[in-house]
């Protein structure tokens, strides 16, 4: 059997494994290990699985994973994620579509601690779609503000999907995350336009609200300080070049900690607890990148992502063109898995073909985040659609759909816009300190 044939079929494996619900890690790890056996061998298979182990684990740029993770575990003890949606909406409930304004940003703060679109998206559908329900808000208007706020979270820092592109890629984590700023500003603003414009237009309800106390809402800005302090520090070091992006995760760290405790709101079992949490994901996201660089020294041996680019060969001066078929590529994969499990799978194949079409790799990082995103709000059959059907069973299929038809209209302006203006991805790396 041809390496590119075996290369294929492990493609195809792999997709299928995952389909059926086969951990990601244990997917992509089998099918890289047998898949190497059988082009070099068993004994050359398991050298390279005990290589990748050990680089996997010591690799410098990975050592800020495990911290922005007990950062996110160390806010929710704290009670900095909890806190989001209810300040908001204390603060901008009383406005039409308030509420749905307050659960994009509760969900992008949530998904910034949680890191998976699919756990932000079943949360806020248990704690926002309640609310806007009895407030009078259209289950559609309900139904696509908790879909699309789901999205938002794994674009910002500190993404741990982010993080994991660059070490596959080999990319700059500190460019990545200085990348997503102007994508951040035109996600939130297309959103809001999402949820006004239907509003506006008489296709969706959103009634106004009592306006809090003056108490009310000092006391909402209060709770939202600390979160909003924490991404201007990260931020903030990152741009100025104070701290590198390890520094930025253990000084982050840090200053949560210390909050939790000044603020008495992280008890001793709070924070056993978060370092048990933190443990459980960093072993789950080292051996997902295990089974991933596994999976990646595979396909290199098969010779897949080579051929690709030979097929893209007729296009390759077309950058556009490239672009647009992996977005569509994207689009099809959303309705089958993870963000994750996306990336993981098509980031060895698509880097070869982005960098002979001369795409900025930190560029394609953010696009790449962005329309796996997007898939999973698609209609008919996004992933972050059939989660919130689960979790909110009353919510008929057709109201998701139109709920989300407005975010995925938004997705595809912000899409085009970067396809369009590339300097508002690229602009802040470059000019940085």
């Amino acid at each position: 059997m041809s390496g590119l044939l075996l290369g294929g079929l492990g493609f195809a494996a792999a997709i299928v494994m995952i389909f059926l619900e086969v951990p990601v890690a244990v997917a992509l790890g089998l099918v890289g290990l047998l898949g190497s056996a059988m082009i070099i061998g068993m004994d050359g298979a398991m050298a390279i699985g005990a290589t990748t182990t050990w680089d996997s684990l010591t690799n410098y740029t990975l050592t800020m994973l495990p911290l922005f993770v007990m950062m996110g575990n160390i806010a929710a003890r704290s009670g900095l994620s909890a806190k989001l949606y209810q300040s908001m909406s204390v603060l901008i409930g009383h406005r039409r579509g308030g509420l749905a304004l307050a659960t994009i940003g509760a969900s992008a703060g949530f998904g910034m601690i949680s890191g998976s679109s699919l756990a932000t998206t079943a949360t806020m559908g248990r704690i926002a779609m309640p609310e806007m329900q009895d407030a009078g808000y259209s289950r559609s208007l309900s139904a696509g503000s908790v879909a699309a706020g789901g999205t938002l979270g794994i674009l910002i820092p500190p993404s741990t999907v982010l993080v994991i592109y660059a070490f596959i890629a080999e990319q700059s984590i500190r460019e990545l995350l200085l990348a997503t700023a102007g994508p951040i500003i035109l996600a939130v603003t297309l959103y809001c336009l999402a949820i006004w414009v239907p509003i506006w237009m008489g296709w969706s309800s959103a009634p106004k609200r009592a306006r809090a106390t003056a108490q009310e809402r000092n006391a909402a800005l209060r709770e939202l300080l600390p979160p909003i302090g924490i991404f201007g520090l990260i931020m903030g070091g990152l741009y100025s070049g104070v701290f590198t992006a390890n520094e930025t995760a253990a000084i982050g760290a840090a200053v949560v900690l210390a909050y939790g405790v000044i603020s008495r709101r992280l008890s001793g079992e709070g924070f056993l607890s978060a370092m048990m949490d933190t443990a459980m994901t960093c072993g789950a996201l080292y051996l997902v990148l295990i089974g991933a660089n596994l999976f990646n020294f595979f396909l290199a041996l098969s010779g897949l992502p080579f051929s690709l680019t030979g097929m893209f060969s007729g296009i390759l001066d077309q950058p556009l063109l490239v672009i647009l078929l992996m977005l569509v590529i994207y689009l099809g994969l959303g309705t089958l898995m993870d963000s994750l499990a996306m990336l993981l799978l098509t980031v060895p194949l698509f880097v070869p073909i982005a960098q002979a079409a001369g795409i900025d790799l930190v560029w394609f990082g953010i696009f790449a985040v962005m329309v796996v995103e997007m898939g999973l709000i698609t209609p008919p059959v996004g992933m972050n659609l059939f989660v919130l059907k689960t979790v909110q069973p009353d919510v008929k299929l057709t109201e998701l759909w139109k709920g989300a038809a407005p975010f995925v209209i938004a997705d595809f302006i912000r899409v085009a816009i970067i396809i369009a203006i590339p300097a508002i991805v690229i602009w802040l790396p470059l000019n940085a300190i």
